[in-house]
């Protein structure tokens, strides 16, 4: 089995999806080289090339992405449906994964409001659409661990559907036994409260927009990239000259403050939990990681 994904937080889905399931991940580009835009050629290259290898793909579209904060534009998202459908047409099982649990967490205009599960959904025979959704981040509820799943399939058989649920049902038991009703009930007592969710909502854009001021100052140019980000809990910087491990260790030994480092030059930075007036100090004390690391301190 073949799965496709791109930058991601690959704990999870490597534990998920090749420890339990033998699975084989290909990455492929998210961004162009400079940063500006999601890589739809190297999605499509990566996708058709694998189709011509198997009879059967699978790919997770992660949006609101973690850990790059990125969410596709409406032109974006018709395009990488577009591919997919074409690939099932032309003979390919496809399943995809809309890994959608930051859903409804997206800032800025030009961002697409809706899953592409729903232009995947029922657009051919030969595709397996699940919309995979967590209240952890759509509803702010850290810890209850809950989460949905909705399929997308082309069947008007009642036995298929049947079989798809009681296996769905038998995964959830073999794995995490039962979801806490605890948890399910404070959930849909949160979710009947519009007030909790605009706040939360704007809190949340209130400091993206703001991470976004702070980093047009010139004096970051030099010490690192941002990758796009428009959505989420989440975004990432690309440094140019420095380990992303040996900083983040030497940020948490000399200022106590902490980031997630993936691979040699991405460091992911949780704008969930940061207060707008700790944002300039907080890249700052990136900055001044940096230029002591150039220095060999």
């Amino acid at each position: 089995m073949s799965l496709f994904c791109r930058i991601c937080s690959g704990g999870n889905y490597s534990l998920t999806f090749c420890v339990r399931n033998n699975a084989r991940i290909v990455h492929y580009h998210a961004y162009d080289d400079k940063l500006t835009r999601f890589n739809i050629e190297s999605f499509e290259t990566i996708i058709r090339e694998q189709a011509r290898l198997s009879d059967k793909i699978i790919t997770v579209l992660n949006f609101p992405h973690n850990p790059t904060g990125y969410s596709l534009s409406v032109s974006e998202a018709g395009r990488v449906a577009d591919i997919l459908i074409d690939v099932a047409q032309k003979g390919t099982k496809v399943v995809v994964g809309c890994d959608d649990a930051y859903f409804g967490l997206f800032f800025e205009d030009e961002t697409g409001k809706e899953s592409i599960f729903s232009r995947l959904a029922g657009a051919d025979k030969r595709i397996v659409a699940l919309k995979i959704d967590g209240a952890t981040k759509e509803d702010y509820v850290w810890g209850l661990r809950i989460g949905f799943v909705t399929y997308g399939v082309c069947c008007d058989n009642d036995m298929v559907l049947e079989a798809l649920e009681k296996k769905t049902a038998g995964c959830i038991r073999g794995n995490i036994s039962n979801a806490s009703h605890l948890s399910q009930t404070l959930l849909l007592k949160s979710m009947a409260d519009e007030i909790y969710k605009k706040e939360k909502f704007e809190l949340l854009q209130n400091r993206a927009q703001k991470i976004k001021g702070v980093l047009k100052n010139p004096k970051y140019k030099d010490a690192f990239d941002v990758y796009p980000f428009n959505s989420g809990y989440f975004m990432c910087i690309r440094l140019k000259d420095v380990n992303a491990e040996q900083l983040r260790l030497h940020l948490l030994d000399h200022y106590g403050t902490g980031f997630i480092s993936i691979g040699e030059k991405n460091i992911r930075i949780a704008f969930s939990c940061l207060e707008l007036d700790d944002v300039e100090p907080l890249f700052d004390i990136v900055l001044n990681g940096i230029n002591e690391l150039r220095r060999g301190g």
